[in-house]
C-alpha cells in the first residue's frame, strides 16, 4: 500500500475511535451525573434528618449542585441547618425557600390538618 494511504487510513481509523470513545464517555458522564445528583439529595436529606426535628416538614430538589429547601422548620433550628447544608461537598448554593414556625406544635396541627385533607377528600 502506499505510504500516504497507510497515513490516511491510520489517521481516519484514528478519528472513528477518538468519536466513538468520546460517545461513549459523554454517555458514562451524563449517567454519572443523574447519579451524582440523586446522591447529593440522599445526602442532604440525611443532613436535615440529623439536624432538624421535623423533618419530614422538608422537601429537597437538587439541580446541578443548587440545592432548593422548602417547607417547614423550627425557627431555632433554620440557620443551623442551612449553614450545614452549604458545607456539604457537592452543594454550590442553598435556595432557601423554609418557612418559619415558632410553636412546635403547630407541626402537629399542620400534619393533622394534610391527614384530614388525605382522607377527606377520599371519603368524598
Amino acid at each position: 500500500m502506499h505510504p500516504i494511504l497507510n497515513v490516511a487510513a491510520s489517521f481516519a481509523a484514528g478519528a472513528a475511535a477518538m468519536y466513538w470513545f468520546d460517545s461513549a464517555v459523554s454517555r458514562r458522564q451524563a449517567r454519572g451525573m443523574v447519579l451524582s445528583q440523586s446522591r447529593l439529595r440522599e445526602q442532604v436529606q440525611a443532613c436535615i434528618g440529623r439536624l432538624v426535628s421535623h423533618p419530614d416538614a422538608i422537601q429537597v430538589s437538587v439541580d446541578g449542585g443548587v440545592v432548593r429547601v422548602s417547607g417547614h422548620v423550627l425557627s431555632n433550628e433554620r440557620d443551623r441547618l442551612l449553614s450545614q447544608l452549604t458545607h456539604l461537598p457537592g452543594v454550590h448554593k442553598v435556595h432557601n425557600a423554609l418557612s418559619a414556625v415558632q410553636d412546635p406544635g403547630r407541626f402537629d396541627e399542620q400534619r393533622a390538618a394534610q391527614l384530614q385533607g388525605e382522607f377527606g377528600a377520599g371519603a368524598a
